[in-house]
């Protein structure tokens, strides 16, 4: 098993280390997703400004060619003028010149400066076109494209005029190869509409190779690169990739389209693969509606994380072998005190308890360490006391052990002497005892068996009591049933005779019905004279003739119904015949049949009762006898039990000092044998007193 201060160490090593480890891990994980992130905000930092310098080149000619616009408004005071006055035509380009001089020189980046009349009212050639190589160069005039040489479908030629006026509005026009200067370029034009009448357009056009050079020298970590794709999601500038690809057809590439046509997605750094690479992107929409992009392998955005997440790595592990240093030397300072504590507990633990060169300063740490040193210390005082106690009971224990042990000796010879006396006389005791045993237990026998012949006279006596209380009971329910059943006889006479009275009245119910016989015929027969008088009435005796008639009904429903009255009344003089017949046979049954069974069940009951009261009285007199036989027994037991009882006492009484006696031999021998037992724990604490070192 290992020791504690092994422990200890481990404990502490294990702690730091797991907390070096779990901190840097944190970190790790942490800082290589915050130097992700940090990489992915530098690219769209990056995108936004490389974005925004092409803005302002943009923004620049924009306001220019706004101010130019602004300008011909102001001088373009008359267009009918303009569309029949030639003179007017030519004073108005002279100031247009003028003016796109002044505004194109100052424009960074524009190459050209024009405006170009509608051919439909003015020569073909008329406007003005200035134009420079470089933005180093003045302005010089050239003569404009002659309309008349290309149709108006020749976009190739002629398309920078005729898109912005089809348009209708300000247009920033797509890169393109203009074939008159065979310059690819970006142009923003705007139609001069007055009045409602086209009467031409002014732009500006910004030498593409400008961008194109700004995006060959946009970079971004190891590999990345930018490129300008259109609307559209098709390339405008790409170094690998050939200008009017569709970036939707390239392998991977289906979601950064759906980005770049997602305007939500714009100055976000977005996760795409493209050729079997994991890259990121962020692109800015410029204000001709180009997108420029800012794209880099994904690996590389997340290599400043590694680089950070490896340092991380570094420090983790010479702070994990500092703390492991640190975890050993603390180890081994907490653990040095408990080391000299644990030798002088061995010490104690064999009863050495000589004085420690270490235990004073143990004893002044005011930490665990001193309270366990002073606690042991205290331990160990104790400790001696107890030896200087032990020391001297063993003294004194050996002293009186000489003195209990001759003591002891003269006890065991007269406790032997007596016990042989009492020894005697204890057997004669008990043959006596013996033989009045036996006499006692024949006096038992006979008492026994009086007590049985006394008891069973007593149950009989009870069995009689119960007998003549049972023929009592008998007698007396016999009585009140003979009395109720001369009651009920009485009251069914009477109540049948009321009933025979009252079924008399059915008779009277015969007679009324042929009473309403008589009146029914009487109402039908009214009812047909009224039916005729009603007929002779004519229709003043319509209305009496319909009551004549229902009158004639009623009676003729009324003789229907006495009819089934009296066929009922026929049913139930039936039934009261045949009532009375019944009970006059009950009658006749409680008459001649339960009233006298009832006068024979008196007399049995009375002869029951006369038989359970002899019975009773010789019981009684076998119960007296039998109390005066058991009486005498009882005296005799009771002098045979105190005859026993007094030599049963003597011979418990010598037994006892027999027995005692005996006891005391033996107390004596265990004496013997517990001063052997003390010797030898004389000897023994001898011994132990000896192991004490002080």
């Amino acid at each position: 098993m290992k020791s504690i201060k092994a422990r200890i160490i481990l404990t502490v090593v294990v702690c730091s280390l797991l907390s070096a480890g779990i901190c840097g891990g944190i970190s790790v994980v942490n800082s290589g997703k915050s130097e992700y992130e940090d990489s992915k905000e530098e690219m769209q930092y990056v995108c936004e400004n490389l974005g925004a310098q092409m803005e302002a080149q943009l923004e620049r000619v924009e306001q220019s060619v706004n101010t130019a616009y602004s300008v011909v408004l102001q001088q373009l005071d008359d267009v009918d003028a303009f569309k029949t006055d030639k003179a007017y035509v030519d004073a108005f380009t002279v100031i247009m010149e003028q003016m796109l001089y002044e505004i194109g020189g100052n424009t960074e980046g524009a190459l050209t400066a024009y405006i170009r009349y509608n051919p439909d009212f003015t020569e073909p050639d008329s406007g003005v076109f200035l134009t420079r190589d470089n933005d180093g160069e003045e302005f010089t005039s050239i003569t404009p494209t002659d309309f008349s040489m290309y149709e108006p479908s020749d976009l190739e030629h002629v398309g920078w005029y005729y898109i912005p006026v089809q348009h209708g509005a300000p247009l920033w026009m797509d890169p393109y190869l203009n074939s008159n200067i065979n310059v690819y370029m970006v142009s923003y034009v705007i139609p001069i509409v007055i009045d409602g009448e086209s009467i031409g357009i002014i732009g500006m056009d910004i030498d593409f190779s400008k961008f194109t050079d700004a995006i060959d020298s946009a970079g971004m970590f190891q590999t990345g690169y930018a490129f300008l794709a259109d609307k559209e999601g098709k390339i405008v500038y790409h170094k690998n990739l050939e200008a009017g690809t569709d970036i939707g057809t390239l392998q991977g590439a289906e979601s950064l389209k759906q980005a770049l046509l997602d305007s939500t997605q714009e100055k976000r750094a977005l996760n795409y693969q493209f050729q079997g690479q994991d890259k990121e992107m962020c692109y800015i929409t410029l204000r001709n509606n180009m997108r420029y992009v800012l794209t880099a392998p994904e690996e590389e955005l997340r290599s400043a994380a590694a680089h950070i997440v490896l340092l991380i790595l570094c420090g983790a592990l010479i702070a994990m072998g500092i703390s492991v240093v640190i975890g050993a030397v603390m180890g081994l300072l907490i653990t040095k005190p408990i080391t000299q504590i644990n030798e002088i507990v061995e010490n104690t633990a064999k009863f050495n308890f000589k004085k420690n060169t270490n235990s004073e300063k143990l004893c002044r740490r005011k930490d665990e360490s001193g309270n366990m040193a002073n606690s042991l210390r205290e331990m160990r005082a104790s400790l001696r006391a107890m030896a200087a106690d032990i020391q001297r009971a063993h003294s004194d224990l050996d002293n009186t052990l000489g003195q209990l042990t001759n003591i002891t000796d003269q006890v065991q010879t007269k406790s032997g002497e007596n016990s042989e006396m009492t020894q005697g006389l204890a057997a004669a005791m008990e043959e006596t005892a013996a033989a009045m045993e036996t006499v006692n237990n024949t006096v038992m026998q006979i008492r026994e068996r009086a007590q049985t012949i006394r008891d069973n006279s007593r149950e009989g006596e009870k069995a009689s009591i119960e007998s003549k209380h049972r023929a009592d009971n008998l007698k007396h329910t016999t009585g009140i049933a003979q009395d109720k059943t001369t009651q009920m006889y009485r009251m069914v006479q009477e109540k049948t005779a009321t009933a025979m009275e009252q079924a008399k009245a059915v008779a009277k119910i015969n007679q009324l019905t042929q009473s309403i016989l008589d009146i029914s015929g009487q109402t039908n027969l009214l009812a047909l004279n009224a039916s005729i008088e009603a007929a002779r009435a004519g229709e003043a005796g319509k209305g009496f003739a319909v009551v004549a008639d229902e009158i004639g009904g009623l009676a003729s429903q009324t003789s229907s119904t006495v009819g089934n009255i009296n066929g009922i009344t026929t049913e139930v003089n039936k039934a009261v015949e045949n009532m009375e017949s019944c009970m006059q046979e009950t009658i006749s049954f409680l008459e001649e049949t339960v009233l006298k069974d009832y006068s024979s069940f008196m007399d049995v009951a009375q002869q029951y009762t006369e038989d359970a009261s002899g019975f009773e009285e010789n019981m009684k007199a076998i119960g007296q006898e039998v109390d005066t036989l058991l009486a005498a027994i009882v005296e005799i037991a009771d002098s045979v039990n105190n005859i026993t009882a007094t030599i049963g006492d003597a011979a418990d009484n010598v037994s006892s000092i027999a027995q005692k006696t005996q006891d005391v031999s033996q107390l004596v021998e265990g004496n013997v044998e517990l001063m052997e037992t003390n010797a030898e724990n004389v000897v023994k604490l001898r011994q132990i007193v000896d192991m004490f070192q002080n």
